[in-house]
């Protein structure tokens, strides 16, 4: 099964349509929603060339509330049961096509999928405050009056 529009009744229905080892890809919309009006012709058109990927388009308000679900479009990815991914809108519009294509082909491509990769996983970490200093040595101080301490130093310290 590709494409399909589908009302999910209730939490039991869920579970079933999320009982294969296919992925599960679910698009809540609203027809209140400005960003939805393009959101599922596109998701639509690209799920069709997935026959492999399981695919849902649901209103929002004919199915009961999702947890992860906090405003729309948002796609949910399943794998066995288990969420994957959670996308909020597929980003701004000159991009979409490509974010929804590589979304699709990422989970139809693998038996048992990972994940893709957060936006914040993509960022490099945040440079360190650690100094280098040679062995044997002190870091330089950190507060701001140099070559006071906390404690005077007292005759016989290492110091």
């Amino acid at each position: 099964m590709g494409y399909a529009t589908a009302t999910i009744a209730n939490a039991q229905e869920y579970q079933r349509i999320l009982n294969t080892k296919r992925p599960v890809f679910i698009l809540f919309v609203s027809e209140h929603c400005p960003a939805c009006v393009t959101a599922g012709p596109l998701f639509d058109r690209i799920a069709r060339q997935y026959p492999r990927v399981r695919s849902l388009v649901v209103d929002c308000a004919k199915t009961p509330r999702h947890p992860d679900v906090t405003g729309t479009p948002t796609l949910l990815i399943y794998m066995r049961g288990t969420l994957m991914e959670k996308l909020k809108g597929f980003g701004p519009e000159p991009q979409q096509l490509s974010v929804v294509r590589r979304t699709f082909k990422h989970y139809s491509r693998r038996k048992v999928a990972k994940p893709l990769a957060s936006p914040a996983a993509l960022l490099p970490p945040p440079p360190s405050n650690a100094t280098l200093h040679a062995p044997g040595s002190r870091p330089p101080r950190v507060d701001d009056r140099a070559g006071s301490s906390p404690v005077p130093p007292r005759f016989g310290n290492p110091r």
